[in-house]
């Protein structure tokens, strides 16, 4: 599992920076970013996120 950052999207194509693994690798799922259980530093997002229950 890798945490990455999302650079654009464009319908249903993702563009991301630090992704680990070779090109033309299917992705299995896309999680949302979860503070409680990712750890990254200087990691920005909204307030929001914050007030969910997990």
């Amino acid at each position: 599992m890798t945490t990455v950052k999302m650079i654009e999207r464009n319908g249903n194509i993702i563009k991301v920076k630090g992704l680990d693994v070779l090109d033309g690798t299917p992705v299995i799922g896309i999680k949302p970013f979860t503070p409680p259980y990712d750890s990254v530093e200087e990691m920005r997002y909204p307030d929001w996120v914050n007030k969910l229950e997990y």
